[in-house]
């Protein structure tokens, strides 16, 4: 054989083995972030068609990500809905159930256990109390940092921990040399009340008058109904407009930080490509059913629709109007770092979807606030009423009363009037909500040994 032919066969070979060998390799295993921005309501996001500038680096995010504009939360409190997130199982199908700050997530596989297992290092760092390791929310963490300095303005046995102090102790530790991928969940506490944003932020926007808007008492209670919740309250400001621009600039504040965590994931020194996935665990009522500036135990959109925005390395940017919830976080997370999602999970794994272009499987994704729960599809849901007794054991006859509504693009939503039934897909939900509240999985109680723990869950109202 020619010398030149055979250094070009032995050329052709050699390129033949290196395409194999390529081929075989295994992609290199991305970065994977979370980040849960308490009580953030979707619609107070330039993204989601809020008029002020309150999100430009979250904007940014969607801009150059997916966004979803039908999201919902599992539940309308803290724990419950992390809960959900950590575990793909919807409010009545894990431990910590509908109670906030004293009950404990047990039993299930979470999220950082599954991304430990795979040989990443996990870390967390939290805000809120209700997410504290005495709840069970700290296991598969190598690290779990809830030290919660901070004293609430108008509350001070409620300790929290503003933006600016979780992003100096996650950069820290971003900043340590490690090997391998990681899986970082952050939960930045702002924008929960009261809206006392850090000096420089304070003021910053203005949210125009409603048109009759009078001024709001100062209530003895936290519950909010015709009023201003006492703990929400702010010395010489008492009307809606004026704690409604309080609470875009709290948005704005922890929207800067989100940014700062995006900026120093983005520029790792591990040079890793970073999946990236924001949503926010329940949003804020702001005078619907003339309640003002609280969460409670209700599942409606103004405390189930929060945002959740997805960047992937593969993903195009989009805005889809599928519904989804915090049941898929877990599957779309590990789907995305090259992993298969548990079978049992209840979410959906996202990126097939998005990669494909389809539309995702019609299904209901629930909000549950134990007394109350919400099935939502895209355009509509159920409200089903009086269902806390589902958890008692024996059970009592449940007697709940139904409701279904249409949920406009606009944010609000409206009876659906019975003429309007007939023909609907609503109408055979009935039988699968039935279901899933009927099978209420118990909840396990851990009330702090520590007394001051306990004094600071009575001060909130979460503890008789």
């Amino acid at each position: 054989m020619p010398r030149a032919r055979f250094v070009r066969l032995c050329c052709v070979l050699l390129a033949a083995w290196l395409g194999v060998v390529a081929c075989d390799a295994k992609p290199t295993p991305p970065n994977v972030v979370l980040i849960t921005v308490d009580t953030l309501r979707a619609d107070y996001l330039g993204s989601y068609g809020f008029p002020l500038d309150t999100s430009p680096r979250i904007d940014a995010l969607a801009a150059g990500g997916v966004l979803f504009e039908r999201a919902v939360a599992a539940a309308s409190t803290t724990s419950p809905s992390h809960a959900s997130i950590l575990t793909s199982r919807h409010t009545r199908e894990h431990s910590v159930g509908f109670y906030s700050g004293f009950t404990v997530l047990d039993g299930l596989p979470t999220l950082p256990e599954l991304f430990k297992d795979a040989g990443y290092t996990t870390a967390a760092f939290v805000g809120n109390i209700n997410l504290q390791k005495r709840l069970g929310f700290d296991r598969g963490f190598d690290h779990y940092d809830d030290d919660l300095p901070d004293a609430e303005r108008n509350r001070p046995l409620q300790y929290e921990r503003i933006a600016e102090r979780t992003h100096e102790r996650l950069q820290a530790w971003l900043d340590e040399p490690r090997d391998g991928p990681f899986f970082l969940w952050v939960h930045y506490q702002d924008p929960h009340g009261p809206y006392d944003a850090p000096e420089g932020n304070a003021g910053r926007f203005s949210v125009p008058k409603a048109p009759g808007e009078t001024a709001l008492p100062v209530l003895a209670n936290n519950y909010g109904e015709g009023g201003i919740p006492k703990y929400q309250a702010l010395h010489g400001l008492s009307h809606p407009h004026e704690y409604k621009s309080r609470y875009a600039d709290e948005v704005f504040y922890a929207d800067e930080y989100v940014g700062r965590l995006i900026d120093a994931v983005d520029h790792h020194a591990s040079g890793r490509d970073a999946v990236i996935l924001l949503t926010a665990d329940h949003g804020e009522y702001m005078g619907e059913d003339n309640v003002w500036f609280v969460h409670t135990a209700v599942s409606t959109p103004q405390l189930a629709h929060v945002p959740l925005i997805l960047r992937a390395p593969g993903l195009s940017a989009e805005r889809r109007s599928d519904p989804v919830g915090h049941v898929d976080v877990l599957p779309t997370l590990l789907e995305l770092a090259g992993l298969t999602p548990p079978a049992d999970a209840r979410g959906l794994a996202l990126g097939p979807f998005l990669r494909d272009g389809e539309p995702l499987p019609p299904r209901l994704v629930y909000t549950d606030a134990g007394d109350e729960l919400s099935a939502y599809r895209t355009g509509s849901f159920v409200r089903v009423l009086d269902l806390k007794e589902a958890w008692m054991k024996p059970q009592p006859p449940l007697e709940p009363s139904w409701g279904a509504y249409w949920w406009k693009q606009d944010g609000t939503w409206e009876m659906i009037a019975d003429d309007e039934l007939e023909d609907r897909r609503i109408l055979s939900d009935h039988r699968e909500i039935q279901e899933y509240f009927r099978a209420a999985t118990p909840m396990i109680q851990s009330l702090p040994a520590d007394a001051a723990q306990l004094e600071r869950l009575r001060a909130l109202g979460y503890v008789e």
